[in-house]
């Protein structure tokens, strides 16, 4: 069944208006260096969301699906008590094996949040600094929205802040472990998992 033309110009409609906000709102990425409370050393652990076939929002095709279970296989032992991944189904559904394992409490960010990428990286270290220190918190991210000069998708965004320089996680085979001391700048080791991805 296919969107009426009342919904896809409401579609358009809030498209445009994320956009807009988009390119009048971009909040400065701070810069100064992510230190975990006190006494604690906190993982982040950052991939993107799993394939998916073309489309506004479309689920995880079978590809997808295996990458999204092989990333919860890889996370199994971790430990992680966070998901933060953008409200959207092909993020929600790369998260879902994670949750079904390891009970980690869930944020997703709707599509106001999500705009403002550089707003968002502020907001996601913040959260997970109070929420979650000590602990182990996966970001499913994405590589856009973009704006050339203005911001970048929310995976580069949220590796920028933590400090990353060089390839953020973009590729869908991307497994980067950022972890934060109380004492000195994040390391920040770049892996792979899942085998390479028919979309990289």
């Amino acid at each position: 069944m296919f969107p009426t033309n009342r919904v896809r110009s409401t579609i358009a409609a809030s498209l445009s208006a994320i956009f807009l906000f988009m390119s009048i709102s971009c909040t400065p990425l701070r810069t100064d260096t992510v230190l975990s409370p006190a006494g604690t050393t906190t993982k982040i652990i950052m991939v993107r969301h799993a394939e998916r076939d073309d489309g506004l929002d479309p689920p995880l095709n079978e590809e997808g699906i295996i990458r999204a279970e092989a990333l919860a296989a890889v996370l199994e032992n971790e430990g992680v008590t966070g998901l933060y991944y953008p409200e959207l189904i092909r993020n929600r559904e790369t998260a879902d094996p994670i949750a079904a394992i390891s009970g980690a409490t869930r944020r997703e960010f709707n599509a106001l949040e999500i705009a403002d990428t550089k707003a968002l990286a502020n907001t996601f270290v913040e959260e997970v600094l109070r929420d979650h220190a000590g602990g182990v918190v996966v970001w499913i991210g994405n590589t856009g929205p973009s704006i050339e000069g203005v911001q970048s998708g929310n995976l580069q965004e949220i590796y920028a802040r933590l400090g990353g320089m060089g390839d953020p996680p973009i590729k869908y085979s991307s497994f980067y472990t950022i972890v934060l001391h109380d004492d000195m700048a994040p390391t920040i080791t770049e892996g792979t998992y899942g085998g390479v991805s028919s979309l990289d």
